[in-house]
């Protein structure tokens, strides 16, 4: 027992003089240098005041033995835009950073631009220096900086936003009663998460094909393009009357543009066209009772509904492009085209203190879908519900429109002619469903297949979405694009 015991002493002890033997083993490698996972953080457009998002990169020690950075700094110091956080601390500097052998340390990023009243994007620059056995490497800091109006939680009176610089909403906006809100071609509206623009009064929006008014995310980093909703909507009142929507496009949001509201029975109404609304994680179009006229215009890629046409209304939709697959993240399973003249809303009951299905009719006396696409990626794109006591008109005439045949009476001359069923509409460019630009391929069955005598009747309709004739042959084709001929 003791001669085991003893071994096992005189076994320790020499693995203790074998490391105490080769110390140099543990010691800083002297003609080491770090290395990084990039050379440069590049962040994309930041806004004066709001702060980035936060980027990181690598620093990696390739050596056998221990590195020591005798400093980690910002070149620009505590004047620098950038912040940094180093390996989990917060610091303008750190001196005697030691990487373990083969490892790493991670190295985070972030900027906050002060307002320079100037509409160009300025280009901010700072690095982060390594001191390391005497040489100096560093890693480049690029961002750009916006100046914006900020719009931060307020009720705005008559007023004309202009291209000027870009409008940022924080804590949404509101349009008062009675008040006019114009918004000039070119101007880039931009909303924080969770941020809406709300229409009590009247919203007039003058874009154009060469300049739209743009409404989207304020996070403008590539990852983020194709994220759906990143804020809220354009909520335009029951109470609002004479709102036009020309040449727009709403991106990101949870819903494009909601209009009504269940229980009101005042009626909205909007003339939208010429835009795009795109990639929402609820609905394009979220409306109740509305009185919508609607043309040349796009709704895409919905994780619910395209269009949802709630609780009756008057609905009129001219060559316009319904194309729903769906969004990032999200299975759909509503169709691309609901109408309804009946709705149920989950509201709380102040008497019993808990929430119940409250239930809203009212008359849908039209929904006219006129030389349009409706086309998506489930079976059946269309719903009706009918409550049976109101009234419930729907008319489609010259679409191409993804549906069971067996749901759809083509015979019904009140409700349908001339039809294209389930034919894939072949826009151009459709690799990327998120990306498409809509317009029709030269097979595609949309093609002259349009009711020629509808831009003769509504001479709005005589060009499609970016000016070009629908006339010149004649056979208009269906959705918001004219194809040209080569």
């Amino acid at each position: 027992m003791k001669n085991a015991l003893l071994a096992s002493l005189i076994s320790i002890c020499c693995t203790l003089v074998t490391f105490s033997c080769h110390p140099e083993m543990m010691d800083p490698d002297p003609d080491a240098l770090p290395y990084f996972s990039t050379d440069t953080v590049s962040f994309d457009t930041v806004f004066t005041t709001i702060g980035s998002t936060t980027l990181k990169f690598m620093v990696y020690n390739h050596s056998s033995r221990p590195l020591v950075i005798q400093q980690i700094a910002l070149a620009g110091g505590a004047a620098s835009f950038f912040r940094l956080n180093i390996d989990g601390l917060p610091a303008i500097s750190v001196n005697n950073v030691e990487i373990p052998p083969d490892d790493s340390l991670y190295i985070f990023v972030a900027v906050t631009v002060d307002p320079t009243n100037n509409n160009n994007p300025v280009l901010i620059q700072d690095s982060v220096v390594f001191i390391t056995n005497g040489k100096v490497k560093d890693v480049k800091l690029i961002a750009f900086g916006q100046d914006v109006h900020l719009i931060n939680g307020e009720i705005l009176s008559t007023q004309t936003w202009t291209n000027d610089k870009p409008y940022l909403i924080y804590h949404s906006a509101a349009l008062d009663t009675a008040q006019l809100l114009t918004i000039e071609e070119g101007t880039q509206i931009y909303f924080h998460r969770n941020s809406s623009m709300i229409i009590w009064g009247t919203l007039i929006v003058n874009g154009t094909w060469e300049q739209p008014v743009i409404f989207q995310n304020d996070r403008l980093e590539r990852e983020y393009d194709i994220i759906a909703g990143q804020w809220g909507t354009i909520y335009i009142d029951a109470i609002s009357k004479g709102n036009i929507i020309n040449h727009a496009v709403i991106k990101n949001a949870i819903a494009g543009i909601q209009i009504g509201y269940p229980s009101m029975f005042d009626v909205p109404d909007l003339t939208l066209s010429n835009s795009f609304i795109l990639n929402t994680s609820f609905a394009g179009i979220y409306a109740f009772g509305a009185d919508i006229t609607c043309y040349n215009t796009i709704i895409a890629n919905t994780a619910g509904a395209a269009t949802a046409l709630l609780r009756g209304g008057k609905y009129r939709f001219f060559h316009c492009t319904v194309s729903n697959n769906g969004v990032y993240g999200s299975n759909r399973t509503s169709p691309s085209v609901i109408l309804s003249n009946i709705y149920i809303n989950r509201e709380y009951d102040e008497v019993t203190g808990e929430y119940q299905n409250v239930r809203y009719d009212g008359d849908l006396t039209r929904a006219d879908f006129i030389n349009c696409i409706i086309n998506g990626n489930l079976n059946h794109e269309l719903q009706f519900t009918n409550n049976g006591t109101q009234l419930f008109q729907y008319y489609f005439s010259h679409c191409l429109v993804k549906a069971h045949e067996d749901s759809i009476d083509t015979g019904n001359t009140e409700h349908y002619n001339t039809l294209v069923l389930n034919k894939d509409p072949l826009f151009m460019n459709d690799v990327d469903r998120y990306h498409l630009n809509y317009r029709l391929d030269t097979l595609s069955p949309a093609k002259d297949t349009g009711d020629s005598a509808i831009p003769g009747l509504f001479p709005f309709l005589n060009t499609d979405i970016s000016g070009y004739l629908r006339t010149l042959d004649g056979k208009p084709d269906l959705g918001v694009f004219e194809r040209k001929e080569d």
